[in-house]
């Protein structure tokens, strides 16, 4: 982990297994699509960390249950100011995020 303490925004990608169980995220996350092999649910995110190490634990942290593994597609640092919301990711009202 960096020993800047600074939380950046990062862009986060994983494949949401059914056998991963419930999760709660706060932050903004929209189900973009569905692998081909089995139907999970492919989810992108936007969350504020420490570090890509920390924007992954995040999302283990929000299952009820933490999974073993789960398969991330993506974890890109994003730059101060970043904003994920557009026509393909809409801002809904329940999601919680404050631009650093």
């Amino acid at each position: 982990m960096s020993h800047d303490q600074t939380v950046r925004p990062y862009w986060i990608s994983w494949y949401a297994e059914d056998a991963h169980g419930a999760y709660e995220l706060h932050t903004p996350w929209w189900i973009s699509g569905y692998r081909g092999s089995d139907d999970a649910r492919t989810i992108c995110a936007a969350v504020l960390a420490l570090s890509e190490e920390d924007a992954r634990e995040q999302i283990y942290r929000c299952h009820d249950v933490r999974p073993e593994h789960i398969e991330f597609r993506f974890c890109e640092e994003r730059p101060h100011g970043w904003e994920p919301f557009c026509d393909r990711f809409p801002r809904g009202a329940w999601m919680k995020w404050s631009v650093p």
